[in-house]
């Protein structure tokens, strides 16, 4: 049962960006590499994918330095796409090039980290264990007014099987993206990339038993969401909260993110 991890990267400015991002703009690469090397995982390969803008062309050449072809016995790619459609186009082109090689997708963007070994496997039997389950990720958003009424992933990290993968596809063509760099746009995408799993028939799962997810917000530089806070553990951490303590966090206590009783 071979899975397959999708990182997308972006090189150029952001809405909400640390200094060791803005003096080093593969200082998000190096700390992915980092942490696939020191946290354990099961993977069948790793694809870092560059969302690249003519400007960022003086960065190939270290890219290829820095990036090894194994971590720990996995295979690394390194993919380079035009900067449009963001992490949503990424995922959709690489699935489709890949589909037929892989049983899982594990897809993520390159500010956020896995931090507990054998993270991959976790989020593998969770996905085979919760009745039903077309994609598990980190947080549900409930089906409200807001979104249209369609239930989704809050956060684009998470695993589902190519088999759910590849009823989307055959629905829609690719996996939901726009060729767009609007956000608004691409918000747009995020609700209907996970909601069209649900379309179909299947459900869709978080941590919360399990695990706190915090939540850097891209409005403020310095505020982090925190859901799930009974938990003792994090999964995973965005770089704002692995790096520094210089932040304001909030607890959500809103329904919608409340203990699923088992």
């Amino acid at each position: 049962m071979k899975t397959c991890y999708i990182i997308n990267f972006y090189l150029g400015e952001r809405r909400k960006q640390l200094p060791e991002y803005t003096n080093d703009k593969l200082f998000l690469l190096k700390k992915q590499i980092e942490y696939l090397y020191k946290i354990k995982n099961s993977l069948s390969k790793v694809i870092f994918t560059f969302n690249i803008r003519e400007e960022d062309y003086e960065y190939v050449s270290e890219i290829f330095k820095i990036v090894p072809k194994f971590i720990n016995g996995t295979e690394i790619e390194i993919n380079f796409r035009n900067n449009i459609g963001m992490s949503f186009a990424a995922f959709s082109e690489l699935f489709e090039k890949h589909r037929s090689k892989y049983d899982y997708f594990i897809f993520n963007e390159d500010d956020y980290f896995f931090v507990e070994d054998n993270w991959d496997i976790y989020l593998k039997n969770k996905f085979l264990t919760s009745p039903n389950c077309g994609y598990f990720g980190m947080v549900v958003r409930e089906a409200n007014g807001w979104c249209n009424n369609k239930k989704h992933l809050g956060h684009t990290t998470g695993i589902s099987s190519t088999k759910v993968l590849n009823e989307v596809y055959n629905k829609l063509g690719s996996l939901p993206h726009v060729l767009s760099n609007n956000y608004k746009d691409i918000e747009q995408v995020q609700i209907d990339f996970t909601h069209e799993i649900v379309n179909l028939g299947y459900d869709i799962y978080d941590v919360r038993n399990e695990y706190i997810v915090d939540f850097a917000l891209t409005e403020s530089p310095q505020d982090v969401w925190i859901f799930f806070d009974w938990n003792e553990k994090y999964l995973f951490r965005s770089i704002l909260s692995l790096i520094s303590n210089n932040y304001t966090y909030w607890i959500s206590y809103d329904d919608e993110f409340k203990l699923h009783k088992t």
